[in-house]
């Protein structure tokens, strides 16, 4: 069954757009920022639960009767074993063969959470929380003193570890990138002070990816620049930076040299968003295409609400597929005119599926995403704009899903700072 009507395809220039680099002449006030990091997060909040966990080697994972069966984090003894995030059960128990591993709770963590945070306001009215196990707490301005910072970091230490059963790395600095920076130097159970004495000291030698932002793909720019290090990028000249990584480059050269005006703890960074995307492993093996252009089209939609969140649309569109037999393939096509609707996703998605795949072997998973991103106000007017019309049994099939195939989730592909789309807004 066709699940789309074929639409032409337009062509239009794309847009630009220029950016101000002129430096910021104004004097920030005096702060003391404080970066809140639980360690080990989810394998701790589990050994609270259960005390004989502490000593063993444990890994948080997915689901296995829902064939989520991947570590989503584990903990110090797990590590040494080399145990990692991301890989499959069976592959951290051949690591390590007495690895206990348990089915992540997210109500729990959730809830420890909130503990946290109370404490956190103890301290601070700008509790700023950064995914569930961080958060930024910025002290009043009569806490001026950087000792001041060191001693409400023992304090907020101490209660977590009381109160919660849980430890907590600090970060203390004077702006918000570098006490960052400090709750991942020393770990766990530590508090690492950066000031405005010490900073080029303990900064300024740190690998470059180890500053917030610095993604993967800013990475692999800044090694061909010859920026190997946090001080590299503070020396070197912000106008080329600028030239090379657009007004991210400005950005990193303000913060390597500890200047965060320009930086909103409440926004995420959208600019290393490079591509956004959604899958889903079945409970069971999908036969059928109707049964894959209702998921499809799930995935589709929380795309599209992950595109809207931060004002992207997109120029390109692939799809995932991986059969029962764990062989997997990609398939991509790229246009002009970008999209970042449902429908509009859908379309593209299912079209790719059915030229590429033979069902000659069930699907047990199935994925979209969508690249070459770029934002409302970048894209011009498209006058022969186009408007795919989905075959309405389309939602139907998607409501009944669940009858069929049982609980399915939407597994994200972009940030894990960035929550997913529940799929019972779409059912």
């Amino acid at each position: 069954m066709f699940w789309y009507t074929g639409a032409k395809e337009h062509l239009f220039e794309d847009g630009y757009c220029q950016m101000n680099t002129a430096a910021y002449s104004c004097s920030a006030p005096e702060r003391v920022v404080l970066h809140c990091d639980m360690n080990n997060y989810f394998a701790s909040v589990e050994s609270v639960y259960n005390p004989g966990l502490k000593g063993v080697p444990l890994a948080v994972c997915g689901d296995p009767a829902s064939r989520h069966g991947i570590v989503l984090a584990k903990n110090n003894i797990a590590k040494r074993y080399g145990v990692v995030t991301g890989e499959s059960m069976f592959t951290a128990k051949a690591k390590c063969p007495s690895l206990v591993t348990v089915t992540a709770d997210y109500s729990r963590y959730l809830k420890y959470a909130r503990f946290a945070r109370k404490i956190y306001s103890r301290y601070s009215d700008i509790v700023t929380p950064y995914g569930l196990d961080e958060a930024w707490l910025e002290l009043d301005s009569a806490a001026s003193d950087i000792n001041c910072g060191i001693t409400v970091a023992d304090e907020i230490r101490t209660c977590i570890k009381k109160e919660l059963g849980l430890t907590a790395s600090i970060g203390v600095s004077y702006n918000y990138i570098f006490s960052k920076l400090g709750s991942d130097i020393k770990k766990p159970d530590a508090v690492t002070v950066i000031s405005k004495d010490n900073y080029k000291h303990m900064v300024w030698n740190r690998p470059a990816f180890e500053l917030l932002f610095v993604g993967s793909v800013t990475r692999k720019k800044l090694y061909k620049m010859g920026i190997l290090s946090i001080g590299d990028l503070a020396r070197s000249d912000p106008m080329k930076l600028s030239r090379e990584l657009g007004k991210r480059g400005y950005m990193l050269w303000e913060y390597a040299n500890g200047d965060d005006r320009n930086f909103c703890p409440t926004i995420t960074n959208d600019d290393e968003i490079k591509s956004i995307g959604n899958s889903i492993t079945t409970p069971v093996d999908i036969t059928n295409s109707d049964d894959i252009a209702a998921l499809l089209y799930i995935i589709c939609s929380g795309i599209s609400k992950r595109l809207a969140k931060h004002s992207f649309k997109s120029r390109c569109v692939g799809i995932n597929v991986k059969n029962c037999e764990f062989y997997s393939y990609s398939r991509r096509t790229s246009f002009t005119a970008p999209i970042n609707t449902p429908d509009e996703l859908f379309e593209v998605a299912y079209k790719l599926f059915q030229a590429s795949y033979d069902w000659t072997k069930p699907v047990r998973m199935i994925g979209v995403f969508a690249e070459r991103l770029c934002d409302y106000g970048n894209e011009q007017l498209c006058f022969y704009p186009n408007t795919p019309v989905i075959n309405p049994r389309i939602k139907d099939l998607v409501r009944s899903l669940p009858e069929r195939l049982g609980k399915i989730k939407l597994e994200d592909s972009a940030t894990h700072k960035e929550a997913i789309p529940d799929i019972q807004y779409i059912i």
